[in-house]
């Protein structure tokens, strides 16, 4: 029985997928896509390295940033240099695995407006005690 377990555990790690992908923070319903593209860098004699800078459009802060490596292999690198969840900004940075393989990564951030419960009539009101109607003071 021990055994079995052993060889379970075993084909388990060896069997399991390395990859670089980035999932940092969460989609609300009230974030919005601020940018999503694909970056792709054809093989060269050197590593092949990129950095790429997202700002984020007015009073919006990041909620979420998504890094997928869209290679069969999955050996590129992605990684944040700067700035992340919760900022204005963020800078992430890709690179190839070796020389003569270039990388392709998609690039998706999501951004949400802190203060937009602020803006709109109703949202996020607090409780009125049953009435119907909004109270006049």
């Amino acid at each position: 029985m021990d055994a079995r377990i052993l060889i379970l555990s075993v084909l388990y790690i060896v069997t399991e997928v390395t990859s670089n992908d980035i999932r940092l923070g969460l989609v609300a319903p009230s974030s919005r896509k601020i940018y999503g593209e694909i970056k792709e860098a054809d093989p060269a004699l050197w590593k092949r390295t990129d950095d790429v800078i997202i700002n984020t459009p007015h009073n919006e802060i990041i909620s979420a940033v998504f890094v997928t490596d869209l290679r069969d292999d999955k050996d590129g690198e992605a990684f944040i240099e700067s700035g992340g969840v919760g900022e204005k900004s963020v800078t992430v940075g890709l690179k190839s695995p070796s020389i003569l393989r270039g990388y392709k990564f998609e690039i998706e951030v999501y951004g949400s407006d802190p203060s937009a419960q602020f803006y709109s009539k109703g949202g996020f009101a607090p409780y009125s005690g049953g009435v119907l109607y909004p109270r006049k003071y």
